[in-house]
């Protein structure tokens, strides 16, 4: 038997035995209805809760965002009679993931307005986004005011998505700036802020940060070796790949596409031979993109 037909079961049996069940019972009857993916369900008993609490409204909120009806999503919105900082996100990030900046500003505005004592690390990020994807560096520039006035200037989770947003809108003084003023930096925001300075071709300065870094993971080194391939070093590309095997990462199908390219334009056969058999070792041997760049090497060294 299904794990629904059991929570449909479990369902009526609550209906039959219980005449005023709690609201927290009915909650979690939403979350479970929510999760199989039976939103008519789910609403149903939002429906029959007699006083709904501010989880059973961001539930029912939540619902109406994952399925895209943003106008159903604004309407529980405006009669939810609280809101809390998820209530307000879940509108935000509504609008932004469906491709309605403008209402997603608007939420935002109103939010800095009526609630912002509800701001947090998720707001900032959302709208920092946001407006990378738009490219909007002016509003961006404002956010970023925003989040220096709250005080949440020092969080990471907020400086990762705010220097991707600079470097992706060719800001990269003002990113490095952001970067250099951070008390704390963890290595996803190392790793953005190299990705932007690969961006606009500061190789130089791309090198001193990750040799800077005090740790590295696997997207360190892949974001270099991907960086110095587009900027045209494949010598120190094949380097690179070589200090990454010594210091036993793991390397995704993007590390060894860019080598592999790299070996193919240096005409590199018998390294990029060596990288092959790298390859049928690991569990990127049947992966097409790997398999293209091994192709695109052996035809370019005229080894086919």
């Amino acid at each position: 038997m299904s794990s629904s037909s059991n929570y449909y079961k479990l369902h009526c049996l609550i209906l039959k035995t219980i005449t005023y069940p709690e609201t927290f019972l009915l909650n979690n009857l939403i979350s479970t209805y929510h999760k199989l993916g039976n939103f008519a369900y789910a609403h149903s008993v939002f429906d029959h809760i007699p006083q709904p609490n501010l989880f059973s409204w961001n539930a029912i909120l939540s619902i109406y965002l994952k399925l895209g009806r943003l106008s159903q999503m604004q309407q529980i919105f405006d009669l939810m009679p609280f809101r809390d900082g998820a209530s307000w996100n879940l509108a935000i990030s509504g609008y932004a993931n469906y491709g309605s900046g403008n209402d997603a500003i608007g939420v935002y505005k109103l939010m800095l307005k009526d609630a912002a004592m509800n701001l947090n690390q998720i707001t900032f990020s959302t709208m920092l986004i946001l407006c990378s994807n738009c490219r909007w560096m002016d509003l961006g520039r404002q956010i970023h005011g925003q989040i220096l006035k709250f005080g949440f200037g020092s969080y990471v989770f907020v400086g990762s998505p705010l220097l991707d947003m600079y470097a992706k809108l060719r800001l990269i003084y003002d990113a490095k700036r952001y970067y250099d003023e951070m008390p704390e930096r963890n290595v996803v925001m190392c790793n953005t802020m190299i990705v932007g300075v690969m961006r606009c071709g500061m190789v130089e300065e791309s090198k001193r940060l990750f040799h800077g870094l005090k740790e590295r993971d696997s997207i360190s080194w892949t974001t270099m070796i991907s960086g110095l391939m587009q900027n045209g070093m494949e010598r120190e590309v094949v380097d690179m790949f070589r200090e990454i095997r010594l210091a036993g990462f793991t390397m995704d199908r993007f590390t060894f596409g860019s080598v592999l390219t790299a070996c193919g334009s240096l005409l590199a056969l018998g390294e990029g031979k060596q990288i092959h058999a790298y390859v049928l070792r690991t569990d990127h041997k049947d992966n097409v993109f790997v398999g293209s760049a091994l192709i695109d090497m052996y035809a370019k060294c005229k080894s086919i």
